[in-house]
């Protein structure tokens, strides 16, 4: 077994996807798997990593890939990508030779981890960021036999220099010290596990009404999320649309274009006063009430929801999985991963806050009618027909 443990922008999952190119192309016909918790994650990080691999070395991706089965024939050896959540039964099917669980610690259970390594007869890779101690640590690596590597963004040559000036940023920054501990060093953290857990992949719900929450940034992304919220069942959708960083307000205000209207509500970080001000020339624009409802407290209502997020919102995912406690005594989370979710926040808030309103609105008028009516009663106003 092989156990990658790297923090942010370290080329883990790249250099695994390598290592298995290099076995396919040896004569041994093989049978090997890659997967990780749910198949929308894979299309966006490892598929999309090893197709590029792929590239790297020359071969024509849409020759040898099944797009249908996601899988990929190379030499005389099959690739096989699956997502755990929506195929958990093959934990259980047929035996593979060579495993690759990539996030091996993203909502991935032993049980499912114990099912799909004891029908692996070679070797079994696994990738993590170390964010938590969980059951690789207190089961898997004190009793099985392993390699341990331990990579970081400086063993990454091919990093981006704005992923790299972003890690670094957060080197000396106050309240990022446990974090520079997991995303920078690659090193074991003692964070709670991630926040908001209660979400899957799924479709946005259009008959519903939306609107829009936005976060602004510079080194940081500016973001744009498409929210709705189905407050009888209890349920929020979002789209990501917009995440992107290094942009002047002329290049935002050109973006939020493709996918809003003067007339849709965009709720955004109110510490930008300029940017709402200027944006709402342009669309209606209003800024958050972070008074009203803190952050632990919005988020622990959040959490009272089931958040579906679709395919394409990669980002978000990532956001998710990521977004953990800095302080959870205190209520402060991690000052990083949370640009589409601080956005996605903030239009909860403001969705939550106007239906309370109205409903409030609606209780005093009716005690005012009922007792009007029944000082209209007492003086003879109604008669009996």
């Amino acid at each position: 077994m092989i156990i990658d443990q790297g923090g942010q922008g370290s080329g883990k999952t790249y250099a695994i996807l390598q290592v298995i190119y290099g076995i396919c192309l040896e004569k041994k016909a093989r049978r090997i798997t890659i997967c990780s918790y749910a198949l929308p994650h894979l299309k966006q990080g490892a598929m999309a990593d090893w197709e590029r691999v792929l590239e790297s070395f020359g071969v024509d991706v849409g020759a040898v890939k099944n797009k249908t089965e996601n899988t990929y024939q190379i030499g005389n050896s099959t690739v096989d990508f699956f997502g755990i959540e929506s195929n958990e039964a093959k934990a259980h099917g047929p035996r593979r030779d060579i495993l690759f669980i990539n996030e091996v610690n993203r909502r991935v259970s032993y049980e499912v981890y114990d099912h799909l390594s004891s029908r692996t007869q070679e070797c079994v890779f696994l990738d993590f960021n170390p964010y938590i101690a969980g059951w690789l640590q207190e089961i898997v690596m004190p009793n099985f036999d392993h390699e341990l590597i331990h990579s970081t963004f400086r063993d990454n040559p091919y990093l981006p220099a704005a992923e790299l000036q972003n890690i670094l940023m957060k080197k000396d920054k106050p309240g990022f010290e446990m974090w520079w501990r997991v995303y920078g060093m690659g090193e074991l953290g003692s964070l709670a596990g991630a926040i908001l857990t209660n979400w899957k992949y799924g479709e946005f719900n259009n008959s519903l009404p939306f609107g829009f929450g936005m976060d602004f940034g510079y080194n940081d992304p500016d973001t744009l999320v498409k929210v709705a919220i189905d407050q009888k069942n209890k349920i929020i959708y979002a789209d990501e649309k917009i995440y992107k960083s290094g942009n002047s307000l002329d290049q935002l205000r050109q973006m939020i274009g493709f996918h809003a209207t003067r007339n849709d509500l965009i709720i955004a970080d109110c510490a930008d006063a300029r940017s709402i001000n200027m944006l709402q020339k342009y669309f209606n624009v209003r800024p958050t009430n972070k008074a009203k409802y803190p952050v632990a407290e919005a988020l622990k209502m959040m959490s009272d929801y089931e958040i579906i997020i679709t395919e394409g919102s990669s980002n978000l995912a990532k956001e998710l999985n990521n977004y953990i406690w800095h302080d959870k005594k205190s209520g402060v989370p991690i000052g990083s991963f949370n640009h589409l979710i601080d956005g996605l926040r903030y239009y909860f808030i403001q969705n939550i806050h106007a239906t309370r309103e109205s409903h409030q609105v609606w209780n005093i008028e009716a005690h005012t009618v009922k007792n009007e009516s029944f000082d209209r009663y007492k003086m003879g106003a109604f008669r009996r027909r």
